[in-house]
């Protein structure tokens, strides 16, 4: 074979564009043989062995006439779309073959591609797409045997003068070798794209460049096109954006319609509330007014011959009274609170329940020292037996107490008696009261030692009667209102000594309030602002409104860095920062499991900081870790020592005794 194509050496020769873009076409069909003998180099012309155009012209002036027809071979070796001979072959899926220099043209940055024949789909797939294609080895083959094959080093060249003694023509090549034609020019005569990175003689150098025009004003079509496009795109998504605002404005329209009619059933079931209440209120009200009225009669009828009328009045003005003083004291007995997550009136019944409660652990060891630790402490709270060493039942509805820090005497405040008690601990005796004209209900008592005085909250006057050490009345501070500075309905106190300030829980504006001792106001805790918007004949208004992260607190505790307060209307224990009064724990939730709550009233924090909260709905103490922790669950409900109807007072000693008052059972025991 290699004998042969020195015998008769051919190439392929296609169309192509000269640097004036006319066309030259070989007079016959696309196979040239080249004569055995050529032409010496210096028969031709200027002939330059670099310059392909001389081998162009070569090639046509000296073929022979008679040529063989080779149309097939064309279209087998012809790119198709630069339509030149392949030039490092890749086929696609369809089988169809492509210069890779053409293909990366023409393919350029889209991932999806259709055959430029068949028009067959084809998926770019990877980074290295078109270096994956395989080779079409057929055509390799074909080229290899016309003498066109790429990776060949040498390559048909004009001929030189033939050396003596050779019988065929030796053909040279030297210099830079262009990428299209393939033929070798000196450097100055080649010139290498930036963009493509391939070098290109002076006549193909002409056609890159058209081709590159042709290329940009496709790239023209396709900005065009992309401007409309994201025209349509930016059309269809301003209809999107204005269709979601459109059914983002029904389905508000919507919530609040709801939320308005929601609204409107709260309200009339408020007020069917208050007006059933109002009434049960007016019937007792007047039945104690005709009992009064009877006894008035009965004192000023001093006939000695109605002896028995006035024995027999007597008894059944006495029943009538007692019946009438229970119904009285257990009128306000169902609690209601507002839920402000589930939107409703949560309505809960006084009648006290027998939850789930602790036994102590069997055969507990006694600590030494139960505040060594934590964990001693928990194990004195569950080996503990909590029975009452001693129970005092000397008062009607006790309530909130206290020790005094000056002489260890016991405070209970007697919600019916309107006056605080103050017990000699030792002999359990009376030893002074602690009252007002003004004072209706004291709830619950705190002492301040740094200036000696003694604070207790009034629920009905909506303000607080400081007294000194001496149990002597000094003032009364704030009155009924909303405003900072104002109460309504407080319960809960605590103060702090380091800073003599008072922790005022305000129940009625479910809120804890911060004040000096002198009433004036320091601080809020609970309550931030939100912005409201009100709607009305014309655009929609905003304005700030105060609001309040706690639903009826009744008490709170102080530590050294710490606020604790039981958040009673969502069943909650709520620690905050004493610094910046930020929120950093709560626990608890409504149920009569052990951990949760059923209208909890008071608590109390011992010396390492474990928390007790009295669980009164449940009738039962919880005790927890400063982390929230559940520690042990003690106490029923009943009458019987250990047992509980109602606790409405805690307070533990720094010997851990704990003293808590029961309502109900109006006993005050002492574990």
């Amino acid at each position: 074979m290699a004998q042969k194509l020195k015998k008769k050496p051919s190439f392929f020769t296609l169309k192509r564009w000269n640097s004036q873009n006319e066309v030259i076409e070989p007079a016959s069909p696309n196979i040239v043989n080249i004569p055995a003998e050529l032409p010496q180099a210096d028969a031709i012309p200027n002939f330059r062995p670099d310059n392909p155009s001389h081998l162009r012209n070569l090639t046509t002036e000296t073929k022979p006439k008679n040529m063989m027809s080779a149309g097939n071979l064309d279209d087998l070796i012809q790119c198709f779309l630069c339509l030149e001979v392949l030039h490092n072959p890749k086929m696609l899926s369809c089988q169809h073959t492509f210069c890779m220099a053409c293909l990366s043209v023409y393919i350029a940055d889209n991932s999806i591609f259709h055959c430029p024949i068949c028009n067959t789909r084809i998926q770019v797939l990877s980074p290295n797409f078109l270096k994956e294609l395989p080779s079409n080895l057929y055509i390799d083959s074909l080229l290899s045997l016309v003498g066109l094959k790429d990776s060949m080093h040498s390559r048909i060249t004009p001929p030189t003068t033939p050396a003596a003694g050779v019988s065929s023509v030796d053909l040279f090549a030297g210099g830079v070798r262009c990428s299209t034609c393939q033929s070798m020019c000196d450097s100055s005569d080649i010139t290498s794209c930036r963009h493509c990175k391939l070098n290109f003689c002076k006549v193909c150098w002409c056609q890159h460049l058209d081709d590159m025009r042709v290329q940009i004003g496709s790239i023209v079509n396709q900005l065009e096109s992309a401007t409309k496009k994201l025209e349509y795109k930016t059309e269809h998504y301003k209809d999107r954006c204005e269709r979601i605002a459109e059914q983002i404005n029904i389905a508000a329209d919507e919530k609040i319609n709801a939320i308005m009619k929601a609204k409107d059933g709260l309200l009339k079931e408020t007020a069917t509330l208050q007006k059933n209440s109002e009434m049960t209120a007016l019937g007792l009200k007047v039945s104690v007014e005709e009992a009064r009225d009877v006894a008035k009669r009965a004192m000023e009828n001093k006939n000695s011959a109605n002896e028995m009328v006035q024995v027999t009045t007597f008894m059944n003005l006495h029943q009538n009274t007692v019946r009438l003083l229970t119904e009285v004291s257990k009128w306000d007995a169902e609690s209601f609170v507002f839920d402000k997550e589930n939107f409703r009136i949560e309505l809960d019944a006084a009648s006290p329940l027998d939850a789930e409660s602790d036994d102590p652990l069997p055969g507990g060891a006694r600590q030494n020292n139960p505040l060594e630790s934590e964990d001693t402490l928990s194990l004195h709270y569950r080996s503990r037996n909590f029975l009452p060493h001693y129970v005092w039942r000397k008062t009607t509805r006790p309530s909130g107490i206290g020790l005094s820090p000056w002489n260890n005497n016991l405070y209970v405040c007697g919600m019916d008696s309107h006056c605080v008690l103050v017990i000699e601990r030792t002999h359990a005796k009376i030893v002074a009261r602690l009252t007002c004209e003004d004072m209706l209900c004291p709830v619950q008592i705190a002492f301040m030692k740094s200036n000696g005085e003694i604070y207790v909250t009034d629920k009905w006057k909506h303000c607080i009667h400081v007294f000194s050490k001496d149990n002597e009345y000094l003032r009364s501070m704030c009155h009924k209102g909303s405003r900072v500075g104002m109460l309504r309905s407080p319960e809960g106190i605590a103060t702090d000594n380091s800073q003599l300030l008072l922790y005022v829980v305000d129940t009625g504006n479910d809120r804890v309030q911060i004040l000096q001792t002198d009433g004036k106001f320091v601080q809020q805790i609970g309550v931030s602002t939100y912005e409201k918007i009100s709607a009305g004949p014309g655009p929609w208004t905003s304005k700030e409104v105060l609001c309040t992260d706690l639903n009826a607190p009744t008490s709170v505790a102080v530590t050294n860095d710490r606020i604790i307060v039981l958040d009673s209307g969502n069943r909650r224990v709520k620690i905050y920062n004493k610094q910046d009064k930020g929120k950093i724990l709560e626990f608890g939730s409504l149920g009569h499991r052990k951990g949760q709550f059923r209208q909890p009233e008071v608590l109390a924090v011992d010396p390492m900081g474990f928390i007790l909260v009295g669980d009164s709905g449940n009738c039962r103490v919880q005790v927890f870790k400063p982390n929230g922790q559940l520690v042990r669950v003690f106490g029923r409900w009943g009458s019987e020592a250990g047992k509980f109807a109602w606790i409405s007072g805690i307070y533990v000693t720094k010997q851990l005794d704990i003293i808590i008052s029961d309502p109900k059972n109006h006993a005050v025991n002492f574990f």
